[in-house]
């Protein structure tokens, strides 16, 4: 997601990368909460959920092309929800992709 002001930002893509993408905003949205479901209740390693982990950005990176962001930059993580993308929402990041 978008780093704190002052800080560097994230790379974000240069190009749309989801043009093709049949999926429906609601689908990847769905899709995005169950990938979550098993990365962040999931304390374990295993392969499985880094690949939850990593599914979650790719979706939220989908979602962001279509103009909808996962929270803004001053709410609490428990807070966050989907709603169309503002100044202040916060963006999934290409950079998380290589994070292991």
């Amino acid at each position: 997601m978008i780093a704190a002001a002052g800080s560097h930002l994230p790379a974000q893509a240069d190009e749309r990368l989801f043009t093709k993408a049949t999926e429906s905003d609601d689908r990847l949205k769905e899709l995005h909460h169950d990938a979550g479901d098993l990365c962040l209740r999931n304390p374990s390693r295993d392969v499985e959920v880094v690949v939850a982990c990593k599914a979650m950005i790719i979706y939220g990176l989908a979602l962001n092309e279509r103009g909808w962001c996962h929270g803004r930059r001053d709410e609490a993580n428990a807070e966050k929800d989907w709603h169309i993308c503002e100044s202040g929402s916060d963006r999934f990041s290409l950079d998380h992709l290589t994070d292991f």
